[in-house]
C-alpha cells in the first residue's frame, strides 16, 4: 500500500502544515514541484480494513491511495489557508541550497515534521498514478476543504535572493 500525504486533525505533520498555513507568508522550495494527493486518515483506515477483508485476491498488488485532488506544497498550504482565511498568502519560493540546509537543521533539531526525506519527496510527485481509494470505498475521497479551491499563482511567488556562490 502506497498512500499518498496523510491528512488528519490529530497528526504530527498535519497540525505543523496548518499551523504554517495560517502564517501570512508561504516559505515554499523553489522545486517543490511535486504534485500531493492528500489522503484523509479516516479514508486510510477504511481502506486498509477493506483491503485485509479481501483476503487474497489481492494479496501481492501494489496499490496506490490518494485524495481527490493534487496540489503542489504551496498549493496544499494556500488550500489549508482557505479553510481560516479569506485573504491568501504571499509565497516565498526559497532556493534549492537554502531548502536543503533549512532541511538538515530540521533534522538535527527534531522539532518540525520537515527533513531532507520530506525535501525530496517534494521534489517529485507524490500522487497516485492510479487511486485505487475510490474503487476500495465505493465513493469518492472525502474532499480535504469544502470551500472553493485556491492556490498560490505563479506571479506572486516571490523568489528569495540568490545566495553567495
Amino acid at each position: 500500500m502506497r498512500p499518498s500525504l496523510l491528512d488528519g486533525e490529530g497528526g504530527f505533520g498535519a497540525r505543523w502544515l496548518r499551523r504554517m498555513a495560517r502564517w501570512p507568508v508561504h516559505f515554499v522550495p523553489a522545486d517543490a514541484i511535486g504534485r500531493i494527493a492528500a489522503l484523509h486518515v479516516h479514508d486510510l483506515g477504511k481502506a486498509i480494513a477493506v483491503l485485509c477483508e479481501s483476503g487474497a485476491e489481492l494479496c501481492g498488488r501494489e496499490v496506490e491511495l490518494g485524495g481527490g485532488e493534487s496540489w503542489t506544497m504551496g498549493e496544499y498550504l494556500a488550500v489549508l489557508r482557505s479553510e481560516r482565511s479569506t485573504r491568501p498568502a504571499m509565497c516565498v519560493a526559497m532556493p534549492p541550497w537554502l531548502a536543503r540546509i533549512a532541511s538538515h537543521l530540521c533534522d538535527a533539531a527534531r522539532f518540525s515534521p520537515f527533513s531532507f526525506g520530506h525535501l525530496e519527496l517534494m521534489r517529485r510527485d507524490n500522487a497516485p498514478c492510479v487511486n485505487a481509494l475510490p474503487a476500495l470505498l465505493g465513493r469518492a475521497p472525502t474532499p480535504l476543504v469544502d470551500r472553493a479551491r485556491t492556490h498560490c499563482p505563479v506571479g506572486q511567488v516571490t523568489p528569495v535572493p540568490p545566495g553567495p556562490q
